[in-house]
C-alpha cells in the first residue's frame, strides 16, 4: 500500500482518498436531508453508516476471497464496496426504527451519495496501484485502468441519482440498485482477479444479480400500480 511521507508520519494514500470521499458524500448528504433532519440525526447516522459500511465491506472481502475470518484478517483485509452499501442499508434500518425515523426516505438520501463515494474511492484504488482491469487480444492480456472506468461511471451515476432526487425521490433507490448492479455485475468480468464461486460467477456478481432482478420487479411493480391508480381514477370520471 502506498503511502505518504509529512515529516515523521506516514499516510496509506488509500485511506486517505477514502477519508476524502466520505467527507465529500457527508457535505451532500447534509445538503439533501437538512430540511427534513435535524443536524445530529444526520451526524449520528452518517457516523453509524460509516462503521456499518467499513464491517461489511471487509467482511464481504473475506468472504469473496475464501479467506479465514479472524480480527488479523479482518483488519488487513480489503474492501468490498457492495458489501460495505448492503451493511450501511442494515444499520440505516436500525437507526430509522430505534427513532422512529422514514426509512425509505432516509435511505433515498444515502442512495444518492453511494456512487460519489465510490466514484472517489476509486482514483485511490488507482493511485495505490490495486484493481487494474485485463482485456485479452489475439490471447495477450493487456493492463486497463478498470478504476478509472469505475470512477466516471459512477460519477456519472450520482449526477443522474441527483437530478432523479429533485424530480421524483421515490425513484431513486430502485433505479440506483438496477444501475450500479448492472455495472457492477458486467465490470467484473475484466477485473484482473476474480474469485470464481459457482458458474463463472463472483459472489459479488451474484449478489448484484440478485438486487437488479429484485429492484426490476419492484419497478414494475410499481409501474402497473401507477397505471390501475390511473385507469381506476379515470373509470370514476
Amino acid at each position: 500500500m502506498k503511502v505518504l511521507n509529512f515529516f515523521y508520519f506516514e499516510f496509506s494514500t488509500y485511506i486517505l482518498i477514502i477519508g476524502f470521499a466520505f467527507i465529500i458524500s457527508f457535505i451532500v448528504f447534509y445538503k439533501i436531508s437538512k430540511q427534513n433532519y435535524s443536524k445530529l440525526d444526520i451526524i449520528y447516522i452518517y457516523v453509524i453508516n460509516i462503521v456499518g459500511f467499513a464491517i461489511g465491506s471487509k467482511s464481504m472481502s473475506l468472504i469473496s476471497n475464501n479467506t479465514e475470518i479472524t480480527i488479523y484478517n479482518f483488519i488487513n483485509s480489503g474492501y468490498s464496496y457492495l458489501g460495505g452499501i448492503i451493511c450501511s442499508i442494515l444499520v440505516v434500518i436500525l437507526y430509522c426504527k430505534r427513532y422512529k425515523l422514514d426509512f425509505i426516505n432516509m435511505l433515498s438520501n444515502f442512495i444518492v451519495v453511494y456512487p460519489l463515494i465510490y466514484s472517489i474511492s476509486k482514483i485511490g484504488c488507482f493511485m495505490n496501484g490495486c484493481c487494474y482491469g485485463i482485456i485479452n487480444i489475439n490471447d495477450i492480456n493487456y493492463k486497463i485502468p478498470l478504476q478509472l472506468v469505475d470512477s466516471i461511471i459512477m460519477l456519472i451515476l450520482f449526477l443522474i441519482l441527483l437530478v432523479q432526487f429533485n424530480k421524483q425521490k421515490k425513484l431513486v433507490i430502485s433505479m440506483f440498485f438496477c444501475l450500479f448492479s448492472t455495472v457492477r455485475f458486467l465490470e467484473d468480468y475484466f477485473r484482473d482477479t476474480r474469485n470464481i464461486l459457482i458458474f463463472n460467477f463472483t459472489l459479488e456478481q451474484i449478489v448484484c444479480g440478485i438486487l437488479l432482478i429484485t429492484n426490476v420487479i419492484i419497478i414494475i411493480f410499481r409501474m402497473y400500480k401507477k397505471r390501475n391508480y390511473r385507469y381506476n381514477r379515470a373509470t370514476l370520471k
